[in-house]
């Protein structure tokens, strides 16, 4: 499985459809060709882009309505669970998780 079909496959279980421009953005903030094999070395600079990129997703659009000549069609996105797999890559890889920041957050004395 090349990277780009990983990446495009992970969101579109949430309906999202990734575009080419997109792909193209996850690819050069990790490093790695689209095209690439994705193997247990890379998968983790793939994760890393994925959870910088989310951010800028979750400012588009989250649902769409179009109606023409009598048939109507709609998108959404599960947003809760881009949410969840956000913050779940965040603590997986140590990153901040900026989305979820207003979490209760406990501290052990």
């Amino acid at each position: 499985m090349t990277v780009a079909d990983y990446i495009r496959g992970k969101f579109q279980t949430f309906g999202i459809t990734v575009s080419e421009a997109d792909l193209l953005e996850m690819s050069l903030s990790s490093g790695i060709n689209g095209e690439d094999e994705l193997t247990g070395e890379n998968i983790g600079l793939v994760s890393v882009s994925m959870v910088g990129f989310i951010p800028s997703l979750l400012l588009r659009a989250t649902s769409k309505s179009v109606s023409e000549n009598g048939h109507s069609k709609s998108q959404s996105w599960d947003i809760s669970g881009i949410k969840e797999y956000y913050a779940f890559l965040c603590r997986k890889y140590g990153l901040d998780d900026e989305l979820n920041a207003d979490k209760p957050k406990i501290k052990f004395l």
